[in-house]
């Protein structure tokens, strides 16, 4: 009879490492993968383009405020026919001749309400714009981590799924073996086989997962990453600091970044009604224009005539709207809903915010207790799977037994390296709803990864 394996021999060889590319020596940890998705992302390109373009709308609400300066220039050629009033048969005289000419104006407002508010306008949606940027970046940090730690979370799932197909081979194996000495009836052969192979599937469908996962980082960071730094085990799992969920809230309150847009929003709006009713203000210019203008004509029967002229004009120039078809109105009722729109949705990104805030916060806690209580499954199920194996070798349980029994402790592994990896995830999801996300989060969780290869999935048995 062969040596009965304890339970650790099956958590060891839970520890095997799923294979990568020829690349594997230089894996990427969490900070360079993010530098990639800086440089590489699609939609965060789109988002500094957009950037880009709503600091311009600063400038040009100013511009409508500050001196307006035009020329323009003509030369025209002229040919007239005349005839004699008093007799239609007589010689046609004809005029002909040059002239040419430029101006130049200059116009400065100097009161024009709808200019001052489309410039005031143009100034939040300059900071919208700013604070959406940040948004972005946030959604970035936190979709590069997600992507990060998928991988990681399905390199470990095929590690384990490996390592219960290589247990469960191994199992059945041995049922056949004693089968064939007549220890074991053919029925446990048979449930051997069914357990290894719906193993096999498991390990068939973990590679696919690990393959969808790094397709996912593809797509975010612009290159294929063929292997990225492990996590270490020995991470602390911590309930969030400040520890209390009101004080959570009340930073998402003022820092959420999309409250921050839609109030934003509101803001715009404002100015945009503002500006919409001035439309009934006059507006008051100051014009200063130079013209010059040049010509020469001759005729038939009259002497040719030349001459030059400049004329400069000074005026202050007043305009009163009357009436407009109803533009002005319309457009006034027009933005009064748009800003009953934007006011609304500022209420939805509070109470939005105010909700995740406490769930996330409370889904964290529970996240610290799950991975203590994941643990202690894990232990637990490795005594359990000792005292079966001990009861089968003594004929007290039977295969089914063993391989239910390795099955829960195959299955609390997974599920306790699942929630380390939710609580990452949580962990930055509330940052980001608390709208104090930034690229420090990520260089902490950084010194937490390692490039080594080697790194168990699980931390040793006195880990608390």
């Amino acid at each position: 009879m062969k040596k009965r394996r304890s339970p650790k021999w099956f958590l060891v060889t839970a520890l095997v490492l799923v294979p990568l590319s020829s690349f594997a020596d230089k894996p990427l940890d969490l900070m360079e993968v993010y530098q990639l998705a800086l440089d590489n992302d699609a939609e965060f390109a789109a988002a500094k383009a957009a950037l880009k373009a709503g600091e311009e709308l600063d400038d040009q609400g100013r511009s409508q405020l500050l001196p307006q300066i035009s020329a323009s220039a003509s030369t025209q050629k002229t040919k007239t026919h005349l005839l004699d009033a008093n007799d239609l048969a007589s010689t046609n005289r004809t005029t002909s001749g040059n002239s040419h000419g430029w101006s130049a104006q200059l116009q400065q407002p100097l009161f024009d309400l709808s200019k001052w508010f489309n410039y005031t306008r143009s100034k939040v949606l300059t900071e919208q714009a700013r604070h959406q940027f940040q948004l972005e970046l946030q959604k970035l940090i936190l979709r590069v981590a997600e992507a990060y730690f998928d991988v990681l979370r399905a390199q470990d799932t095929l590690a384990t799924a490996k390592a219960k197909e290589a247990a469960f081979k191994r199992q059945y194996d041995q049922a056949e073996q004693r089968f064939e000495v007549g220890l074991v009836a053919k029925t446990d052969v048979l449930e051997a086989k069914a357990s290894y192979d719906t193993a096999r599937v498991d390990r068939i469908v973990a590679e696919n997962d690990v393959d969808v996962s790094l397709e996912k980082l593809r797509t975010i960071t612009g290159e294929y990453v063929p292997s990225i730094g492990k996590l270490d085990k020995q991470m602390p799992v911590k309930t969030p600091i400040p520890n209390r969920r009101k004080d959570w809230v009340d930073n998402a309150m003022t820092q959420n970044l999309d409250i921050k847009v839609a109030r934003d929003s509101v803001r715009a709006a404002e100015e945009l009604l503002r500006q919409n009713k001035s439309g009934h203000a006059p507006t008051v210019n100051a014009v200063a224009q130079y013209e010059h203008t040049a010509g020469a004509s001759s005729t038939s029967s009259i002497d040719d005539f030349s001459g030059k002229s400049d004329r400069t004009v000074y005026k202050l120039q007043v305009d009163l709207p009357i009436f407009s078809g109803g533009l002005t109105s319309s457009q006034v009722r027009e933005s009064t809903h748009k800003l009953t729109q934007a006011q609304k949705q500022e209420e939805f990104a509070q109470r939005n915010a105010f909700q995740n805030t406490r769930n996330l916060f409370s889904t964290i806690v529970a996240d610290v207790q799950k991975v203590d209580a994941r643990w202690q499954s894990t232990i637990s199920s490795m005594s359990a799977l000792e005292a079966t194996e001990s009861g089968y070798e003594v004929g007290t349980r039977n295969i089914i037994d063993v391989l239910q029994a390795q099955q829960v402790l195959y299955n609390s592994q997974r599920d306790y390296l699942n929630a380390r990896y939710d609580y990452i995830i949580n962990s930055l999801r509330l940052r980001r709803a608390a709208g104090t996300l930034d690229e420090r989060d990520l260089k902490t969780l950084n010194n937490w990864v390692t490039k080594k290869q080697d790194t168990e999935l699980l931390p040793p048995l006195n880990y608390q």
